[in-house]
This record gives structure tokens, sequence and C-alpha cells, in this order.
């Protein structure tokens, strides 16, 4: 049986809406000056989940589509749109790998931490025939907080190993192995340069989060490889846990943590 993408956040849209991080305010600054935008032209971002990009980039654009496999994803981004009084995007279910040449022109594509779940190759392949010359596409990844080969900080290693306690050494991608699902394991880098775009740009935007325990948790709930309900009934026998654990270990109740933000600026010229 093959994975399939909608249903690898089943259940953590409330959570993601509400505890993931936000990309760095810079990232949309450098996006905005990079490719020119001036409220003209359609933003189309894949894998929206709630709205972390498109809703941000919606005032610098005419028209926008958001793109996500999951409706409680979608749901969960009219919502948020609403309360900031975005009204120019329409939300659409579907897979990135799915998209037709009826949304061309394209000026802008985003894809944020969602890219790494896409057959890549199609994606860049069909973006690109859909993007307007001198548009683009953007793909952002992120450093992962928890699941990362380094050692780190003694609290993130605790909750490491909290979570392959109760659901396994091998890491999770909602109902399916983290290692079964992803289509591809070449660097962006290397996708990039054998796409059509070829021209691109690295940036790096380093970041500091702080956290209580109540949103350690919430973040947690809005993975795909430590959702609420993988837990089943021993959900709340983990959380009473991994709060004990991390308390115990910073009593401030303050956790820091560092990361860092990959951006690539690809251009059609």
């Amino acid at each position: 049986m093959n994975p399939r993408s909608s249903n690898i956040f089943k259940g953590t849209a409330w959570y993601y809406a509400r505890y993931r991080r936000q990309y760095p305010t810079q990232v949309f600054k450098d996006i905005i000056d990079y490719y020119k935008l001036n409220g003209k032209g359609c933003l189309l971002d894949l894998g929206c989940g709630t709205g972390e990009i498109a809703i941000p980039l919606a005032p610098y654009f005419e028209d926008v589509v958001g793109l996500d496999p999951s409706s409680d994803m979608l749901v969960g981004a009219k919502a948020k749109a609403k309360i900031k009084k975005v009204f120019n995007i329409k939300w659409v279910k579907g897979k990135a790998e799915d998209i037709e040449l009826s949304f061309a022109p394209i000026r802008l594509t985003t894809a944020g931490v969602s890219f790494h779940w896409m057959n890549q190759p199609v994606v860049l392949e069909k973006v690109y025939r859909m993007t307007e010359n001198n548009g683009g596409m953007v793909v952002i990844g992120d450093t992962s907080p928890v699941r990362g080969k380094e050692k780190t900080e003694d609290w993130k290693m605790k909750r490491k190993e909290l979570i392959i306690k109760y659901l396994g050494e091998e890491r999770r991608a909602g109902d399916h192995l983290h290692k079964d699902f992803i289509p591809e394991k070449r660097p962006f880098e290397e996708l990039i340069e054998g796409s059509p775009f070829r021209t691109f740009e690295f940036k790096e935007y380093p970041y500091t989060t702080e956290r209580n325990i109540d949103e350690i948790v919430g973040f947690l709930y809005s993975t795909s490889y430590a959702n609420k309900r993988l837990f089943g009934d021993k959900a709340d026998d983990f959380e009473q846990e991994l709060r004990k654990e991390l308390l115990e270990l910073v009593p401030s109740g303050r956790f820091v943590e560092s990361g860092k933000a990959d951006v690539f600026l690809l251009q059609k010229s």
C-alpha cells in the first residue's frame, strides 16, 4: 500500500495553526524584494498547511491559490485568513504533483517545509511550465528540532528519547514510516540544478525560538512524527511524562532552541 499524503498530518491541523514556528520575517522581506512583488500576478502555495506562507504574502499579489491534500489544514487556513482579513486566497484540496496548467500563469510558487513530501522532479517541471518569465519558485527547508542526529541540549534529547520510547526507533510519517514515504533522497541543490529552473540563489536564516511547556507539547502534536493520535490510549501518559521530565531539566519552563531556515530562490528567465 502506498502512503497517502493526505493522512500524514491527519489530526494535526488544530495544533499546526497554533503552534507551528513562524518563518523569520526577513524571509518574506527578501522574497518580496528578490521577485519585485508589487501586488500583481498569482501566487501558488504548495502544501500550504494552515497558510503560514500564503497569508503573509497575499497582499503582494492579485490572487493566491493555497493547495494542500488535507481538508483539515484548509479549514484551518480559511479560519486564519478570515481573522487576518485576507480575502484574495482560494483554498484548493489537492496534491502538488497533480497541479494542472489551468493554474497558469503563475508569478511565484512557494513550497515551505512541505517540499520534501513531494515528488520534487515532477513538481519542479510542472511549476516551471506554469511560471511567467522572470517569475520563479521559493523552496524553504528547516532544521529538524527533534529528530536530528546531532547531540543538542539535554531537554531536546530527552524529548527525542520519549518519542522513541512511545512510538519506536523509526521516525513516523503519520500512519507510515518516514523512510518509506519520502520520494526523493537527493539534496535540494542537486534537484534544482537538474530542473528546468537551473538558476537559483540560496540563503540561510538563523533563528532562536523560546517556548513554554504547553507550546512544546502543542508543537509536537502538530507534527507528522508525534501527532497525538499516534500515541493512541498512551497519549496522556506520554504528555505527563514529557512535562515532568522536561521541567525537571528546565525548571524555569523557558525552552530555547536555535535552528535555521534554508531558502532557495529559483528564477525563470
